[in-house]
């Protein structure tokens, strides 16, 4: 296989992924607003702006994803018809240079869920509770998209470090 299909391959994951981002974006709003409609409880009512914040979070953070990367697309095969070895390399430069990424969505995600779970020991405020289990969804939610976004990651930096 020609190194560009793994290119094309790394990009459609990440389109992939950023279509499911932004469907359960898409399901945490649809959420709140079953919540607002039907819901009846303190708590049922403090979940509704929480909700809504992280999932237009998810799915404008989707919508820029699955832009970016459909107009990388022809800008990488032009690249790589170009200049195949520079263009391998600035692969690899890139893929090195957001790998931070992933150590700070660890870090990101433990402050969320330190700080729900302290919503929860320390108030029985339904509107911090709430805000306690938005951040639980935006901390577990980062894990997972990286989670495999991370594996991706490593499979086509090998793929580069193999043709490097």
């Amino acid at each position: 296989m020609e190194f560009i299909q793994h290119t094309i391959n790394w990009v459609k994951g990440e389109i992939f992924e950023a279509y499911i981002f932004g469907a359960f974006g898409l399901l945490l709003m649809f959420s709140s607003l079953m919540l607002w409609k039907f819901g009846d409880t303190p708590n049922s009512k403090a979940l509704i702006i929480p909700l809504i914040v992280v999932g237009i979070f998810f799915f404008g953070t989707a919508i820029s994803g699955i832009d970016s990367n459909n107009k990388r697309l022809p800008d990488y095969k032009e690249a790589f018809n170009t200049n195949k070895t520079e263009f391998i390399q600035s692969e690899k430069a890139r893929i090195e240079g957001f790998q931070y990424l992933y150590k700070m969505t660890i870090i990101i995600a433990s402050i969320c869920f330190v700080l729900a779970i302290c919503t929860f020991v320390f108030t029985h405020n339904p509107t911090l509770r709430a805000v306690g289990i938005a951040l639980v969804i935006f901390g577990i939610t980062g894990l997972i998209i990286d989670y495999f976004s991370k594996e991706r990651a490593d499979i086509y930096y090998k793929i580069i470090s193999e043709k490097h």
